[in-house]
């Protein structure tokens, strides 16, 4: 892992592409799926922003192909494993700790309706219209409901920009604009407004494929910077960036994540 940082721009670079990233309810971490394709290896990371290092760290082989992270603490993580077949009303529940080892709990054939600390919900084995709920410590059926708690907070935080199809009557408005930089925008804008700043994801035609950037700017119109996002692609993306906690997140070229603060 490679960092570099600047006084408003940090980025880390991965041995491997970044498949995920998955902010979750500490402000000050950050969780980064990777994939290596050859040795068929997901990689999932704890990164902290202060300091801007890696804390915990857990890799899965082949044998565990096809996990799906659900949720997750710093002493665990939470999994859908799904089959080949990729049936989503039919997959495996695994969990883990971070130290690695054998799945501290697992139940097969059968889906998580809703989890929290230390429990999950699924579907009643023997009755289609019930729901039971789960603990993960002991693997038993809860005698009551636990306590649920409100994620609403946490999500509010996690910022996605609206998207603008080539069809949209908005998307001509970004084209005037990016004509004053000789930029012809294609495809599909990706915009979203923080409080002093514009964001503008967009794509434009190549020889070698659609290239996709970020451009940042001042509310007054002015670009700060343009940022390459990827190169050379065959299509467009969605959600190519979000805002979490005042920090823009984007991966530039597959394997580096960038934290921009604004």
């Amino acid at each position: 892992m490679a960092v570099k940082k600047s006084t408003h721009h940090h980025q880390v670079t991965f041995d491997f592409p970044i498949k995920s990233i998955l902010p979750g309810a500490d402000e000050n971490l950050l969780l980064i799926e990777t994939a290596d394709a050859t040795l068929k290896q997901q990689t999932f990371l704890l990164l902290s922003f202060i300091p801007l290092e890696i804390v915990k760290a857990i890799a899965f082989g082949p044998e565990y192909s096809g996990l799906v992270l659900k949720s997750y603490t710093t002493d665990s993580l939470l999994f859908n494993q799904y089959s080949d077949q990729n049936n989503p009303d039919q997959s495996n529940i695994l969990s883990f700790n971070w130290d690695g080892g054998d799945p501290t709990f697992s139940l097969t054939n059968t889906k998580i309706i809703q989890s929290g600390p230390g429990w999950i919900q699924i579907p009643h084995p023997n009755f289609t219209s019930r729901k039971i709920y789960l603990d993960l410590d002991s693997g038993t059926e809860m005698k009551h409901e636990p306590a649920i708690v409100d994620n609403i907070d946490h999500l509010a935080k996690i910022q996605y920009a609206i998207a603008y199809p080539e069809a949209s009557e908005y998307f001509q408005w970004f084209v005037q604009y990016f004509s004053t930089h000789d930029i012809v925008p294609c495809r599909q804008i990706e915009y979203l407004k923080t409080d002093d700043k514009f964001l503008i994801s967009f794509y434009e035609e190549s020889e070698k494929g659609l290239v996709n950037s970020l451009a940042i700017l001042e509310t007054d119109g002015q670009m700060l910077e343009c940022i390459l996002l990827e190169d050379q692609l065959t299509g467009i993306g969605k959600d190519t960036f979000f805002v979490f906690r005042n920090k823009t997140i984007f991966v530039t070229q597959k394997n580096t994540l960038n934290i921009y603060d604004v």
